[in-house]
């Protein structure tokens, strides 16, 4: 059985990105991962069934901290000689590939699901470029998440075949667990909770609360929008990041100060969330193709968010959503108004949105499909 090593830089990624990932493929692999400390290592290695060797990457660029770790990762390649090494995120993927490449692994798979540099600017924008390309150069073979943004990469950074598996994303979706079987009086318990009333239009964002994710637009989108819809509230499922990529000052004093805007900080399960939500909305600048888009699709919700790759691949318009332009506050307004006072539309959407992401991004499928890539690798 041919060994596989997975690399990414935090363990959330393996324990949400790609929960399920390592189980299934330890079927016909020998599977390990390598990512960061984090107390919740233990709980990842137990539900995926594999060894987790904890070796500290950072997601800034640290070249001190990025060199040790590079040792690290390199002789713990050494020591375990995988036939395949796996990366994904940015950091992971520059590490994993060259360790791997100094350390003589035959296949060595990057695959391209987030663009960081699409958003940036200047120097910061030639060094990122400059380690897309390092990255690519080090790697046998690229996936990519999203048809999109291959085709981004193929303009801007390499001529090399870039592999979408399926229909893209990076795991596909778990359709039986994100599934809203949740009777009436359950969700209307789930709102009491959060002082949500049943007759509420509840709009719900997941990620992390950052500026490239739009969540100023998003903050005053829904400012203006409460001004004529007093029912409407806002459910944020996520982490700041405030020294990585902040929001401004003013619409953090809103969230904070808002009795209509609900955080609750980064969630293991998101599923209650999603069940007692009427709109997911995504503003972002940038994505691969977002899980949080399939996942909650796959949950029944009908779908808001901006016209770039991978979202666009995800919302078909008028039938699993609509999309917006980005950095749009008038756009976000129109789309979200237009599903709350036209109901025929917004029930259209509701009742296919969950039978058209399934269609597309079953994680059965997508699964399937990355062993054989992976298999057919050699």
């Amino acid at each position: 059985m041919k060994k596989i090593i997975i690399v990414t830089t935090v363990p959330l990624s393996v324990s949400t990105l790609i929960k399920g990932q390592a189980r299934y493929l330890s079927q016909f692999f020998n599977v390990k991962i390598v990512t960061s400390y984090s107390d919740k290592n233990k709980e990842i290695s137990d539900y995926e069934g594999v060894t987790i060797k904890s070796i500290d990457m950072t997601r800034k660029i640290t070249i001190f901290k990025d060199l040790k770790a590079l040792y690290q990762i390199y002789s713990y390649f050494l020591l375990e000689k995988p036939d395949i090494v796996y990366t994904f995120t940015p950091k992971a993927g520059l590490l994993g590939m060259i360790a791997s490449f100094l350390s003589r692994v035959p296949v060595r798979i990057h695959n391209i699901v987030g663009m960081p540099l699409m958003e940036s600017r200047g120097s910061k924008r030639i060094l990122l470029k400059f380690i897309e390309r390092l990255t690519y150069f080090f790697s046998t073979q690229l996936f990519c998440n999203s048809f999109g943004l291959r085709d981004y990469v193929k303009a801007h950074l390499t001529k090399r075949d870039i592999k979408v598996i399926a229909q893209g994303s990076i795991n596909g979706v778990d359709s039986d667990h994100f599934h809203n079987i949740l009777s009436r009086e359950e969700k209307s318990e789930l709102r009491q909770k959060y002082q949500i009333n049943d007759k509420d239009f509840v709009l719900i964002f997941v990620g992390r609360i950052v500026r490239d994710k739009g969540i100023n637009e998003l903050i005053e989108s829904f400012v203006s929008l409460k001004k004529r819809h007093l029912n409407l509230k806002l459910l944020l499922v996520g982490d700041y990041e405030e020294h990585l990529n902040p929001i401004n000052g003013e619409n953090l004093e809103i969230i904070k100060n808002s009795n209509d805007i609900i955080t609750v900080g980064f969630q293991n399960d998101i599923r209650n969330f999603l069940a007692m939500s009427d709109l997911f909305v995504l503003p972002s600048y940038r994505e691969g193709l977002p899980n949080s888009l399939i996942e909650a699709g796959s949950y029944g919700i009908p779908l808001v968010a901006t016209n770039i790759n991978g979202c666009n691949e995800i919302v078909l318009e008028g039938e699993t959503g609509l999309l917006v332009e980005k950095n749009s506050v008038d756009g976000l307004i129109n789309a979200i108004e237009l599903l709350l006072s036209d109901k025929i539309l917004y029930d259209k959407i509701k009742s296919s949105v969950r039978g058209l992401t399934i269609k597309r991004y079953s994680q059965e499928f997508f699964l399937n499909e990355l062993r054989h890539e992976i298999e057919n690798s050699f």
